[in-house]
């Protein structure tokens, strides 16, 4: 070799811009470059002559490529990490002399922990799309004005004056009514009068989401925080609605504990998520709704006042479309015309059928008439809808008489109180499905009940080791 370029080779490798380590067949160091020592912060006299496997034993690395390098004679690679916390690439190649022994080892050295904090950042990015994507699937981000179930008829006038009213304060919101009476559309009416309409709106089920997971679906968890999390942690649905309005479906089947931290949300505006210590600042406007009676709630335990009373500051109760009959027909229109349209099915809704919807109790709501007039677009045989097409006897008008439990029929036998009330709801769940005919939206309409709420009741009574269907 040139002696030349033996006098400059230490300056030749100094200019590479990765680092060099070089070792001989016993892993001690021979050379390593000015690039290494800025990056593994030691100089470059502490290393010369110190072997690999004992720097690794010191804990100072917890990686070395060498030995591997040495005792394959081949090309290794890993990952180390520093205890600065630097992550470095290694890629060690084997020097052979003329007999083909293995006399040396090169490792050329990369930092990569720009590279990994770019893909922890990418992680978290990725999973603020997955959980945007996720809220889309389920109809969290549509259009708040973009569902007409909420016909704007004369009746209601005042009401969404009230609603329109309310909607230009940042107050919390809570609505009252039945099930199907549309309150989670009045929540998006709301939010599309607001001065929020071009931010996100969240929809949250909270009877839906299961038990273990609600509270890293609504907070969201950083990196680690339990078995199965995401590397860089996850958005939850509160912080997703930044800027916009998260609406609480169901809000009394939220936990007692979550309630609790709702509660701190509301009067502070921050979250912490599931596994971190610092709060974080969301600024989202809140919209809750329910058809449970929420001050019965709170006398039995199941609802904290403090809660309640804090939701309490602005209602909107949601009358049954019974005591708003003038509103049938307009819906009723509105919804066959729809579909009509939808399914290319021109048709007639006939003045009879009209008045025979009139007639009927409604205890479904506008949900039941909306499910109601798609279903006749579709299986009705003739394009005139009559009333002996009309499906309204698989329904309960509000004023029957519910059958009377005798107290003979109680069978008490050393069973406990929840014991004897989960029999009777698994009573009465089998009834109404076997007075629909199993059709489990038949039912929960029979019911007034969701049919999340159902399906999860029924979970419920299944691990009590109740069957239900």
């Amino acid at each position: 070799m040139d002696p030349f370029f033996v006098k400059y080779i230490e300056q030749v490798f100094d200019a590479f811009q990765d680092g060099i380590w070089i070792s001989d067949w016993n892993s001690k160091c021979l050379f390593v470059n000015r690039k290494y020592e800025e990056l593994s912060g030691f100089s470059k006299e502490w290393m010369i002559g110190r072997k690999a496997t004992s720097i690794v034993a010191e804990g100072i690395f917890d990686v070395a490529v060498n030995p591997d390098v040495i005792k394959k004679g081949e090309h290794v690679s890993g990952v180390q990490k520093l205890s600065n916390g630097r992550l470095l690439s290694l890629d060690g190649y084997p020097i052979f002399d003329s007999g083909g022994n293995v006399v040396m080892c090169i490792t050329f050295i990369r930092d990569i922990s720009t590279i990994t904090h770019m893909e922890d950042k990418l992680a978290q990015q990725k999973d603020l799309l997955n959980t945007l994507i996720r809220i889309n699937n389920t109809a969290g981000l549509r259009s708040a004005g973009d569902d007409s179930d909420f016909i704007s008829s004369p009746a209601m006038e005042a009401f969404i004056q009230k609603a329109r009213r309310m909607a230009r304060t940042d107050v919390p919101i809570l609505l009252l009514g039945e099930t199907g009476v549309g309150k989670d559309v009045m929540a998006k009416r709301i939010h599309a009068m607001s001065t929020r309409s071009d931010q996100p709106f969240i929809k949250v089920d909270c009877g839906s989401i299961s038990s273990s997971l609600i509270e890293s679906e609504l907070f969201g968890y950083v990196g680690g925080a339990f078995s199965g999390a995401s590397r860089g942690g996850r958005i939850g649905l509160i912080e997703a609605a930044a800027g916009g309005t998260v609406f609480f479906d169901e809000i009394g089947e939220l936990p007692l504990e979550l309630q609790t931290r709702l509660l701190r949300f509301l009067q502070e505006g921050v979250i912490v998520r599931v596994g971190a210590n610092t709060p974080r600042k969301v600024d989202a406007r809140v919209i809750a709704a329910t058809n449970k009676n929420l001050e019965k709630a709170v006398a039995a335990g199941g609802f904290r006042s403090d809660l309640y009373y804090r939701l309490k500051i602005a209602v909107l109760n949601i009358p049954p479309l019974r005591e708003r009959r003038e509103d049938i027909p307009l819906m009723a229109k509105f919804f066959f015309e729809h579909f009509s349209r939808r399914y290319n099915r021109p048709m007639e809704l006939t003045a009879k059928a009209q008045e025979a919807l009139l007639r009927y109790g409604w205890p479904g709501n506008v949900r039941e008439l909306k499910n109601m007039m798609q279903e006749l677009v579709v299986t009705c045989p003739d394009n005139a809808v009559l009333p002996e097409h009309l499906s309204l006897g698989k329904s309960v008008p509000p004023a029957a008489v519910q059958p009377e439990i005798r107290d003979e029929e109680f069978r008490f036998g050393g069973a406990d109180y929840h014991e004897i009330m989960r029999g009777l709801e698994c009573r009465m769940l089998k009834a109404a499905i076997g007075q629909c005919g199993g059709n489990m939206a038949a039912a929960s309409r029979l019911l007034k009940m969701d049919r999340s709420t159902m399906f999860r009741k029924i979970r419920d009574l299944e691990r009590h080791g109740l069957k239900v269907v």
